[in-house]
């Protein structure tokens, strides 16, 4: 057998020093990054394809990690910045330093958070963390959940949670014969991982009800109870509303207390889409915009969006944990019964997944270091900067504002059609100058401002702004 004894691990003796000269290797790589004028280098598609092939994955003889850090250069200059204030095409916030600081520790004590004796103390951690979540959302002093990866699997598992509780013995016998006439009713501009959800959960696409939306892209009320009554009169049946607070593109958020009436009479179950809107529950002036939360059977909060958490954070949160049992399986090798009489957490009874990263502890530190007053600063900031995008585009000859923001996202126009908008931000992000979002409201190709970075100034947005409606004066000469 050959001897690894010179194979470094995160652990042991000498870990200490050998992990701080590894963070510093990794900042200097990084501050050569941020070096660059914009919030990404102007490569090609092609040409950061070749340098990523150039790149032997594993050579017969490893090398330094300094040396390994420079022969990925490529890949990290060819990466987003996400601090600059001009990136802004997508929910990527900045993480905070402290969460980006314990990410190491999440990585080197590398606790699995499936069962007791794999993370005891982050088992309790998550607990608390998700337990609180649940009390900001107004869930209940009963209130809990579990973290996942992303909005995609919370809306997955809540709306699993929806799906077992409205035939009997589902889990276990699958779906009954009468399940056909199910159907999940959400908004137009509802995230596609609802639809997705509802394949996966065997339902299908088509059970999920599209509702028209509002100028704002919140869901009609009238529209709702249009499709209500069509459903009941077609003799299918609504288990599920899944509300939106914050959708994609415009930010918008349905009318959650209408949303709330309307599941509580059809006795369907009320999920809340919040990957978005989840980090309002932050500021108390903030807040009022998400009344009627407090009533959904599940919510998805993403700490990865204006918790400013490095990904994967999100949560599943529900008023009582004991609706996670619809997910529960005791294993005989990891949520032991016989343990669990002891009074011992195992947190794979809550989960869709088995073995899971510890990232509640990068959002315990970040919280605590950075504590809610400060966070709702931040998070006023970013919707008061989206207000004030929004005057300055409404207020631009040359520029169109699509619809009225409600969170962070502001949706405009270069005036032109839909070559121009799609020709302004195509130029834009192969310069290198600017990323901005781009997507279709309405049938209308729109360009976007994501705007979730709590260090950009009105100065920043006004800028920002003025190069577009430059661009689209350029490439129209």
């Amino acid at each position: 057998m050959r001897d690894v004894s010179d194979v470094e691990f995160a652990t042991g003796e000498g870990a200490g020093a050998a992990l701080a000269q590894a963070a510093g290797e990794v900042a200097a790589a990084l501050a050569r990054v941020a070096a660059l004028p914009g919030p990404r280098s102007p490569l090609s598609a092609a040409q950061i394809a070749d340098a990523v092939a150039a790149i032997d994955p594993c050579p017969e003889a490893g090398v330094p990690l300094a040396q390994a850090l420079a022969d990925v250069a490529p890949l990290l200059d060819a990466g987003v910045r996400v601090a600059h204030p001009w990136a802004v095409a997508h929910l990527h916030p900045p993480p905070l330093l402290a969460a980006a600081a314990a990410e190491l520790a999440v990585a080197v004590t590398n606790q699995s958070q499936d069962s007791f004796d794999g993370s005891p103390a982050g088992s309790y951690a998550e607990d608390q963390l998700v337990r609180w979540l649940a009390r900001r959302h107004g869930l209940g002093e009963r209130g809990s959940g579990v973290m996942t990866l992303g909005g995609t699997a919370s809306n997955l598992l809540g709306l699993l949670l929806a799906r077992d509780r409205a035939g009997e013995h589902v889990r276990r016998d699958g779906l009954p014969a009468d399940h056909a006439r199910w159907r999940i009713v959400a908004s137009e501009g509802s995230h596609d991982s609802i639809r997705r959800s509802a394949a996966l959960l065997g339902l299908g696409t088509e059970a999920v009800v599209a509702v028209a939306t509002d100028a704002r892209g919140a869901m009609s009320l009238p529209a709702l109870d249009a499709a209500l009554e069509r459903l009941r009169a077609d003799g299918r049946r609504a288990i599920a509303i899944a509300a939106t607070a914050g959708t994609t593109d415009l930010g918008a958020i349905d009318p959650l207390a209408a949303l709330a009436d309307r599941a509580r009479e059809l006795g369907a179950w009320l999920h809340v889409d919040a990957a978005v809107g989840s980090g309002l529950t932050l500021s108390d002036a903030l807040r009022p915009r998400l009344a009627g939360i407090e009533r959904a059977d599940s919510v998805t909060a993403d700490l990865h969006k204006l918790w400013w958490q490095p990904f994967p954070a999100s949560a599943l949160l529900v008023p009582d944990v004991e609706r996670l049992r619809a997910v529960h399986h005791a294993s005989v090798y990891l949520n032991r019964p016989e343990d669990e009489a002891e009074g011992q957490l195992n947190l794979v009874g809550r989960s869709l997944d088995t073995s899971r990263r510890f990232d509640a502890l990068k959002v315990l530190i970040a919280l605590r270091a950075t504590g809610r007053a400060r966070l709702a600063q931040m998070a006023e900031h970013c919707v008061a900067l989206a207000e004030h995008a929004a005057a300055r585009v409404r207020a631009h000859p040359a520029l169109e504002l699509v619809a009225e923001p409600s969170t962070v996202m502001v949706v405009l126009r270069v005036r032109g059609g839909d070559e121009a908008n799609v020709a302004v931000q195509r130029a834009l992000f192969a310069s290198g100058v600017a990323l901005l979002g781009r997507t279709r409201v309405r049938g209308r190709v729109v360009l976007k401002l994501t705007l979730v970075n709590p260090t950009t100034s009105t100065a920043d947005v006004d800028a920002l702004l003025e190069r577009i409606a430059a661009e689209a004066a350029a490439l129209a000469a």
